[in-house]
């Protein structure tokens, strides 16, 4: 396991190392190293992966004066090392180290000092989110009922985005939700000179401890980084060792290691429930959303309220986005009415159990970058109650579109999937290089999500219901 400092990210002092080490810089690592220059630090970034061009090294270096190497460099007794929570803790620089006692924070903590020492924003709440499930569905919710009452930046994997009374603006696409991308988008806000009420962003396998609330969306599912010497959900709730003192929390109520943990650091924190986890402390939550047969209800400490739902999309699927946006709306003070508006006129996001058309069929589109098997397995059932009649059938495009999204989509996990459930469906498309070895000769092979889609619809009755299940970026 990477062996990081804890401290409080506002009192990491950047100055006392003589030089930094940015290691990996595939994952925003470029931008952390980029804005550490410019504050007048001297900096060396370790290409990690070897996938950086030169050129873009070639830049940072003339531009910036930073120092790049593909290979491993030399350690100083008063060097600093900036790490990414998930790189193998074998890697020669954190080796060396470990072994002279030298200080290893991770690129969130990096970002959140970076933040703390640049006095941004000068006003308005900083509010981050990061979980195995429900990001971007629980911080979209979010942005659209604080928008009621005031003026919202949102970033996630669908953009960066600005929000006033319910209605959405693009401002960027193309960033990623890494760390480092925090400070691309507030780069991009000072660029178009935007400013608002409020920021969420969305941040990967952890937070940065600079914000005024964080969120856990849930630590489930759990899996391993770091050549498997430690676990996602240790990155994710590691901020409740080093976030700002007056940090609030939302953590999810049956994620125990880390209520225990934010007990253990003494951070004031509130807890969320929703009625898809079956186990009996999420009644005791602070914030509980209990979906029942078209409607969700809402309890808290104040009360209770409910709001209906649209039939368009499988709302059960979004209980923990629910659950994450109404608590934290509420201790915002945004009225019920509010709520119950933006729930109720959800017909939940793109490639998120999303019902909509395609060609003339039903397309039940539930392709995203945190897609995993589990998920597809509620997409089929969702479906198949969605059948019209004996007539019609379910064709299943299936798989990944880039092995390195979030994991990727384990091989054998599809094919156990495959196993068991093939026999439920009409025709089946899988999606990327690594399904090619799940061999049947009823099964069709596409490169992308689009081809496999095409497919689809060629192979379609006008009754068949399109399941799309593609783990990819969009």
């Amino acid at each position: 396991m990477l062996s990081v400092d804890n401290m409080d990210i506002s009192k990491i002092r950047f100055q006392d190392a003589s030089g930094i080490i940015v290691l990996d810089l595939t994952h925003a690592g470029i931008i952390i190293a980029t804005k550490l220059a410019e504050m007048g630090y001297s900096v060396t970034a370790v290409d990690v992966y070897r996938t950086v061009n030169e050129n873009v090294l070639l830049e940072m270096e003339e531009r910036y004066g930073i120092k790049t190497s593909k290979e491993p460099v030399p350690v100083n007794d008063n060097d600093l090392i900036i790490s990414p929570a998930h790189l193998d803790p074998e890697y020669p620089v954190l080796v060396k180290a470990r072994k002279k006692g030298i200080k290893t924070v991770t690129h969130h903590q990096a970002v959140g000092s970076i933040l703390s020492m640049k006095g941004w924003p000068e006003k308005g709440t900083v509010i981050e989110i990061t979980g195995s499930k429900a990001k971007t569905s629980s911080a979209s919710l979010l942005a659209e009922m604080l928008s009621r009452k005031m003026k919202v930046v949102l970033h996630t994997s669908r953009g960066l985005e600005l929000w006033e009374k319910g209605q959405c603006r693009i401002l960027n696409l193309g960033l990623s939700i890494a760390p480092g991308s925090i400070l691309l988008a507030i780069d991009k806000l000072e660029e178009l000179n935007v400013s608002a009420d409020c920021y969420i962003f969305e941040v990967s396998i952890g937070l940065t401890g600079f914000a005024d609330i964080g969120i856990i969306t849930t630590l489930e599912p759990d899996y391993p980084i770091a050549a498997s010497t430690s676990n996602s959900s240790d990155a994710k709730m590691s901020v409740l060792s080093y976030a700002g003192k007056s940090e609030v929390f939302f953590l999810n109520v049956k994620d125990r290691k880390a209520l225990k943990m934010a007990s253990e650091f003494g951070r004031a924190f509130f807890t969320f429930g929703d009625s898809e986890y079956s186990g009996d402390d999420y009644k005791n939550a602070d914030f509980v959303a209990d979906i029942e047969s078209k409607a969700v209800i809402f309890k808290y400490q104040d009360g209770t309220f409910s709001s209906g739902l649209s039939e368009k999309y499988n709302s059960k699927s979004y209980a923990t986005a629910f659950a994450v946006s109404t608590a934290v709306a509420l201790k915002m003070d945004i009225p019920e009415q509010d709520i119950i508006e933006v729930i109720g006129s959800f017909k939940g996001l793109q490639g998120r159990m999303q019902e909509k058309e395609l060609a003339g069929r039903i397309l039940i589109d539930n392709s995203n970058s945190g897609m995993d098997i589990k998920s597809a397995e509620r997409s089929l059932d969702y479906a198949l109650s969605r059948l019209e009649d004996e007539k019609s059938g379910i064709i299943m495009v299936l798989g990944e579109e880039a092995a390195q999204v979030c994991e990727g989509l384990p091989p054998e996990q599809v094919s156990e999937f495959v196993m068991r459930r093939s026999d439920e469906l009409s025709r089946l498309i899988l999606v990327g290089e690594r399904m090619q070895d799940i061999g049947n000769d009823n099964y069709t092979y596409a490169s992308g999500l689009e081809e496999g889609l095409e497919m689809a619809t060629e192979m379609a009755s006008e009754k068949d219901i399109i399941l799309s299940c593609v783990k990819c970026f969009r």
